[in-house]
């Protein structure tokens, strides 16, 4: 499949292009940043593709099949509605959008120009994921009653940059949604309400660096997730508790080489095999391929996205009512 990736910064830059380059089944044809020299610079880096500085001229590419959109999060769903509607499939870097609102418009711009909409929650693919989530489908740790993903860190949104803008960035929005999409997929049930406080409490930022989320499952589950970027040094980890033991991610990052199984017995260490870098995303960038040759949905699709974004929008109102808050369904 031929891609093209709109935003040439940092992401593209370590992970999407080498993804696309070192795989079989990709080919990169078209690059874009508003800055045409910084585009071809890109582009000449890596296979020197063709760049652009307008957007929708390289939607219009009758070369590209699939935009991966790697731009700030305000403008997600509009590059993603443009490409849906020159029958483009879309990667959407997260998070998805800036809230439920444009997640669903997205959704339902691709479900009409009938194309694959796949979201860049990269952790979905990582093999300790894919085998945790093995493990408590076996029956490895019983009746899942519990799920808890933390994170911790010192600062890590850089001065200046975007991550740092209201509604845009800050702890929730940079760091929490990776590991709360994470929790979601592991706890595999429907969040329904929202416990959440959401604070600055070191940094001097307009956005948050410390959240603490209670979420409610449609079953009766628990959820927790916490993030704390005043902290170090960095902490990535996931723990999903069962009637009869625990499946614990020690360490969420790209590398990790294994998980450990709890249970009465004891505690057994369970190896997989670490992704490398830089080609973390390319079982990602795969599976959307797959998906469009076998017309079903990316295993991390827009309804994931939305529902991430839908408990990050819970969990703001939340914090700023002192209550509890239902996460909001897409209508179908």
């Amino acid at each position: 499949m031929k891609f093209g990736i709109i935003g040439c910064g940092s992401i593209a830059r370590s992970s999407f292009a080498p993804s696309l380059l070192n795989s079989e089944k990709t080919e990169l044809v078209a690059v874009s940043r508003r800055d045409l020299a910084a585009a071809q610079s890109f582009a000449a880096d890596f296979g020197g593709c063709r760049a652009y500085s307008d957007t929708q001229a390289l939607i219009d590419d009758p070369d590209v099949e699939a935009v991966i959109v790697s731009t700030p999060t305000d403008t997600h769903r509009d590059y993603t509605v443009a490409a849906a509607k020159a029958g483009k499939h879309v990667l959407c870097e997260k998070p998805m959008a800036r809230d439920r609102g444009e997640c669903a418009q997205m959704i339902d711009a691709c479900d009409q120009a009938g194309v694959k909409l796949a979201v860049a929650y990269r952790r979905r693919m990582f093999p300790q994921v894919v085998e945790a989530k093995r493990l408590i489908a076996a029956g490895a740790i019983g009746t899942p009653v519990c799920a808890r993903t933390h994170y911790s860190g010192w600062g890590d949104l850089r001065s200046g940059a975007w991550q740092k803008e209201p509604g845009i960035g800050g702890a929730l929005m940079e760091m929490a949604v990776h590991r709360l999409e994470v929790l979601l997929n592991l706890a595999d049930a429907e969040p329904v309400a929202v416990s959440a406080m959401i604070d600055t409490v070191h940094h001097d930022w307009e956005v948050d660096d410390t959240d603490a989320l209670l979420i409610r499952f449609a079953d009766g589950r628990i959820g927790i997730h916490s993030t704390i970027m005043t902290s170090k040094p960095r902490r990535d980890f996931a723990q999903i508790d069962g009637a009869d033991g625990r499946v614990i991610i020690q360490s969420l990052e790209y590398g990790a080489d294994h998980l450990e199984l709890e249970t009465v017995e004891g505690v057994e260490r369970v190896a997989v095999t670490p992704l490398q870098a830089p080609y973390f995303d390319q079982p990602m960038i795969e599976d959307l391929v797959e998906a469009v040759a076998q017309d079903r949905q990316p295993i991390c699709d827009g309804a994931m996205g939305y529902r991430v974004q839908a408990v990050c929008d819970a969990a703001r109102a939340s914090s700023a009512s002192g209550s509890q808050v239902d996460v909001e369904q897409k209508n179908a």
